[in-house]
């Protein structure tokens, strides 16, 4: 961020000047996940918006684990920083039809096909690619196809922030009503004293959830927070009026939304994100 000395600068790159290559990016996600009406989220708990339709248009389960990246459906598709430039978030945008909080992150990695009724451990593996020292990593389970009924505990193994590995982190609730549905996001914490995840080994259910459905976890690294207060409300980060902090967009990052919302509703969101290159 030591490139950019002040606000007369952010405004010249902005404007086109010094290689700034600004870049607008309108994106929509219209509660719907395969054409069909999406899943009622819950209040206060986090919905992944990864397969909503909208534009861009929407990302699949993965299968196998993989690293997506800018090119990968679901994503924002943003450009990649020209040369030997680094790409900087400027501003964020929200409003929608529902009040809550949209969480903007990069997808590090991420695999479906795990199921609710395996009790034993379910291997994640894979290497991440961004953000390899894992500060600030998150990692959360995503619902692809409803699970059982029957509530249980899940845990997750992983190699922590230090390289410190195998960490087992806290239990949380899976499956049963709130915890099975097809979009929810189930965010797996790390022990005390961590803070990030450099890679997944593999989670672990206590119980049967009683269906298998389709589970994926995801390693993902937020970027930006942007609350919507009501309906109709905007939610605007000028994230110049911070400097120095503005949140780096890394080469090839997957651009993606989580939703924690304010109410039981299905989300119908519409927005933009700026970026400049250094």
């Amino acid at each position: 961020m030591a490139a950019i000395a002040d606000l007369s600068a952010i405004v010249n790159r902005a404007t086109g000047g010094n290689s700034g290559t600004p870049e607008t990016i309108f994106f929509s996600k219209n509660g719907r996940v395969g054409g069909a009406v999406a899943t009622t989220p819950i209040a206060g708990r986090p919905a992944s918006l990864w397969t909503y339709d909208g534009f861009p248009g929407p990302g699949a389960a993965p299968g196998a684990v993989a690293v997506p990246t800018n090119a990968t459906a679901g994503g924002l598709l943003q450009a990649d920083p020209g040369g030997s430039r680094q790409k900087w978030l400027l501003q964020a945008f929200a409003t929608g039809l529902n009040g809550g909080t949209l969480i903007l992150y990069d997808r590090l990695l991420h695999i479906s096909g795990l199921s609710g009724t395996t009790t034993t451990a379910q291997s994640v593996g894979g290497t991440l690619t961004r953000y390899t020292n894992g500060q600030g990593n998150i990692v959360f389970i995503e619902i692809y196809t409803i699970i059982g009924t029957t509530g249980t505990t899940v845990t997750m193994q992983y190699t922590d922030q230090a390289g410190n590995s195998p960490q087992v982190g806290p239990a949380v609730t899976i499956g049963g009503t709130g915890f099975r549905e097809v979009t929810r996001a189930l965010f797996l914490p790390v022990s005390s004293g961590d803070s990030g995840v450099r890679g997944v080994t593999d989670i672990d259910l206590l119980a049967s959830t009683g269906t298998a459905g389709d589970i994926g976890v995801t390693v993902a690294h937020p970027l930006a927070f942007i609350e919507i207060g009501a309906a109709g409300a905007a939610g605007w980060r000028d994230f110049a009026t911070g400097m120095p902090g503005l949140p780096e967009i890394l080469t090839d990052a997957c651009l993606a939304f989580v939703w924690v919302p304010n109410s039981a509703a299905v989300p119908e969101i519409f927005g933009a994100i700026s970026s400049v290159e250094v």
